[in-house]
């Protein structure tokens, strides 16, 4: 598609050089990539006549509706370099700047997860020899109005106009999209530029993981997802004036549970943010790890449990764990997994399940909690959800800790405003929504 030559020059600064015909890329180690101009080759005809099949058949909206389903459980692997490009490409957009790039970016996203042997530099391509065209290029405009545009804007993800971000003026230049792109482009151009870089890469970023959590950020961060958070936080300050008592709160929080499609991964929030309020109150034996990303996060990171408090200094030597176990009261299958997690972990000295109902707990249960106390050392216990609140709210209560503090993390945690110390990647608007809902009905 493209010509890429190297020589032996090292530590070159990387620059592009302009000539009537083509442009050529030089990077930091003397590689050349030639682009040139002229009608629209036959291979690039081809690759964007695919792409336009695939996206009239709607995998755009398939995408689109399997990655914003908050009860998919869907772990996003991309790589730790890029996330922080789109948080930040998706965190730049206003009212005022922001839209165009953002929207160009889930363009280029498809682009390169449908056909990986396109450039997303070459944004223009066209067989009729009185438009300006790379040989190599295809419209990005057609695919951005025809497909990409529209479905954002239905499903309220990024609010552009009918006719899409490409007409922008700022990126209808005839230069390759790239980090030395000359036009201003308003918002996050320096993350978007570092993205398309890493997606021409010689190893290139997995384009289609890139292109989910761009989704999930647009879904949870963009402009509708701050207007309903902004309003559901609003609300929860009221409630909180009305200086709710602790069972009130607690009522809250098990109604949402209850009522939620999704009241396992829910159910997770929770008690992550009671946590993370004992932190905040040196209650803790130690330092509260993240949350986990996805319900089954502890079987692909080594976890023990869904919450972990951890040596302050070594964040894999655990000290407490805690598992949510949401609509499951028989965990006979739990206790025998846990065995080879405490192989790995012997360190730890206690591991509590908690139920959200009446846990049984049988003889099989009762031989399996002392083996692994005789074995490992360690207490191992099945509580209710009740009792785990009841436990930690005594404590809290002791030191003049209002319940409604509770709700304040567990509602920032849902808002996205904690993703330091609980990030959730799941689609949280719609659990905010449902909050709203609850805390409406008691204003």
């Amino acid at each position: 598609m493209v010509d890429s030559t190297s020589n032996a020059n090292d530590g070159v600064e990387p620059h592009v050089r302009y000539y009537a015909d083509r442009v050529v890329f030089v990077d930091e180690d003397g590689t050349t990539t030639e682009y040139r101009e002229g009608k629209q080759s036959e291979a690039a005809r081809e690759r964007y006549n695919r792409i336009k099949a695939d996206l009239e058949d709607g995998w755009f909206e398939d995408v689109l509706d399997r990655v914003t389903d908050p009860g998919t459980e869907n772990e996003i692997a991309l790589d730790g370099e890029i996330r922080p490009l789109i948080d930040e490409i998706v965190e730049s957009i206003t009212s005022e700047r922001g839209r165009a790039i953002a929207g160009l970016t889930v363009t280029q996203l498809v682009i390169k997860s449908l056909e990986p042997a396109q450039s997303v530099r070459l944004h223009k391509g066209s067989r009729n020899s009185a438009h300006f065209s790379w040989r190599e290029g295809l419209s990005m405009r057609t695919i951005d109005s025809d497909y990409v545009a529209p479905a954002l804007r239905d499903r309220d993800l990024l609010r552009v106009n009918a006719d899409g971000v490409m007409m922008t003026r700022s990126l209808a230049e005839n230069y390759p999209y790239s980090k030395q792109y000359k036009a201003n482009i308003r918002g996050a151009q320096r993350q978007w530029g570092d993205l398309v870089e890493a997606l021409e890469d010689d190893d290139p970023v997995d384009a289609l993981e890139a292109l989910e959590y761009m989704i999930v950020s647009l879904s949870n961060r963009g402009e509708r997802a701050e207007e309903v958070y902004e309003d559901a936080l609003e609300l929860v300050d009221r409630f909180v004036a009305g200086e709710p008592s602790p069972e009130t709160v607690k009522q809250v929080i098990d109604i949402h549970l209850a009522q939620s499609q999704h009241g396992a991964r829910i159910y997770e929030v929770a008690m992550h943010a009671l946590a993370q309020v004992l932190e905040d109150e040196g209650l803790l034996d130690g330092r509260l790890k993240p949350l986990t990303q996805m319900r089954s996060a502890d079987k692909k990171h080594g976890n023990i449990a869904d919450i972990e408090v951890v040596d302050p200094d070594d964040e894999f030597r655990v000290r407490e764990a805690y598992d949510a176990k949401y609509g499951k009261a028989y965990l006979l299958n739990e206790l025998q997994e846990i065995r080879g997690k405490l192989e790995a972990h012997p360190e730890t000295e206690s591991v509590a399940f908690v139920t959200s109902s009446e846990p049984v707990r049988d003889d099989a249960i009762e031989d399996r909690l002392a083996a692994l106390e005789a074995e490992f050392g360690v207490t191992v216990s099945v509580t209710t959800f009740d009792e785990f609140w009841r436990r930690w709210w005594s404590a809290l209560d002791a030191r003049g800790v209002a319940a409604t503090d509770w709700l304040e993390a567990y509602a920032e945690t849902l808002c996205q405003r904690r993703r330091g110390r609980a990030p959730v990647n799941e689609p949280t608007r719609e659990w905010v929504e449902e909050l709203v809902s609850i805390l409406e009905d008691r204003a």
